[in-house]
């Protein structure tokens, strides 16, 4: 589980989320309802922005999802697909 790569930037990232806020109390003097604060908009935030990608990826899908010519020039059947016979004279 440590060999995947998303595992690891999210064990690395928090651990430097955690050193960064405990830096912010400890050295600076920040209040812990300040980080408090930040930690639940923080969340608020992320939820959000998951919602606004649920609501937006239908639409996207739609738009994206023109036929172009080519693709249709697949679905024709076989017997309009052929070049016409040549004619002999």
């Amino acid at each position: 589980m440590l060999r995947d790569p998303l595992v690891r930037r999210f064990i690395s990232s928090s651990v430097f989320a955690g050193a960064f806020v405990w830096v912010a109390v400890r050295y600076f003097e920040v209040d812990t309802e300040v980080v408090w604060v930040l930690f639940g908009l923080s969340f608020v935030f992320v939820g959000t922005l998951i919602v606004v990608g649920l609501v937006l990826a239908p639409a996207v899908r739609l738009f994206r999802r023109k036929p172009s010519l080519l693709s249709k020039l697949d679905d024709l059947p076989d017997e309009l697909s052929k070049p016409p016979a040549q004619k002999e004279s």
